[in-house]
């Protein structure tokens, strides 16, 4: 039995990645003004450019129910027997509840609500890879891949607050008060795969950024240290390097960094940095006999 891997865009994996570990990506949907098109299309630092001088907000918006049924039929035809494809949470997007639409009366289709986004998407979509280079069926895989997923943790810091007012996910009071005492909150998402707000740093955006990395290595003591992502909006390159090595001196084999793509992007705002991994600890993937 072939199983194909599927995502959305919001998987924030880079083409070499997506091929390696053959996951077939759907795009989401970006509005700039009058301009429209897949989230591929823009690049996070207009986005941002655009809103700040013309006070304009973008839009973004899932994958929609004539898409996905194209994009499974396209996997189908490549000779696949079945697919589980993977989306950003429930919580936060429509992509889980247009995806099981799609997939409610054919069996050969798993949707799996990742509850995260980003590399919370990316560390499930390539431990279900793992699984089938090592001769799990379709049954077995998801229900390994869902009995971790409470295991994965998915957060990002903001750096302020403004986009995610205009975009109305936060009061004016707030907006003002994290501006007046530099507060730089983080953002988690929950059992449920819902935004909530974690722990509030405060400082200038290096110093709240690698504190924020710090404490959420050190808040789990049971990691799974093959694998971790960095997942950032727009930040100065010498801070992400920072990031990425107090992730290898946590003992982290892998560290994969990447420019989220626009949807993870937009709303958080620019200078957002996020950290991805499991803490459930080490989880070896061993052929089945």
């Amino acid at each position: 039995m072939k199983i194909a891997l599927s995502a959305e865009s919001t998987i924030d994996l880079d083409e070499a990645h997506l091929k390696k570990y053959d996951i077939r990506t759907l795009p989401f949907h970006v509005q700039k003004g009058g301009e429209e098109g897949f989230d591929y299309k823009f690049k996070n630092e207009d986005l941002f450019k655009f809103t700040i001088e013309t006070g304009v907000m973008c839009h973004t918006s899932a994958c929609n129910i004539g898409e996905l049924q194209e994009h499974f039929a396209k996997i189908f035809a490549f000779g696949y027997d079945k697919i589980i494809h993977f989306t950003i949470s429930s919580g936060i997007s429509s992509g889980y509840n247009n995806a099981a639409a799609v997939a409610q009366n054919d069996p050969r289709i798993a949707v799996i609500d990742s509850h995260g986004t980003s590399g919370g998407i990316g560390i499930q979509a390539i431990y279900a890879h793992e699984l089938i280079e090592a001769g799990y069926d379709f049954d077995e895989i998801l229900e390994k891949v869902l009995a971790r997923r409470p295991a994965m943790q998915c957060s990002f810091q903001l750096d302020r607050l403004d986009f995610l007012y205009k975009g109305g996910r936060c009061s004016k009071l707030a907006l003002i008060g994290a501006n007046l005492l530099r507060i730089k909150p983080e953002i988690v998402c929950d059992p449920e795969g819902k935004f909530a707000t974690g722990r509030k740093h405060r400082g200038s955006t290096e110093k709240c950024t690698l504190e924020y990395i710090d404490d959420m290595i050190a808040a789990y003591p049971n990691l799974d240290k093959k694998i971790v992502f960095l997942d950032y909006s727009t930040m100065d390159p010498a801070l992400v390097e920072k990031c990425r090595l107090k992730c290898v001196d946590a003992g982290f084999q892998e560290v994969q960094v990447y420019q989220a793509c626009p949807t993870n992007s937009y709303h958080a705002g620019p200078n957002v940095i996020g950290i991805q991994f499991y803490t459930d600890g080490p989880h070896p993937v061993e052929m089945k006999k």
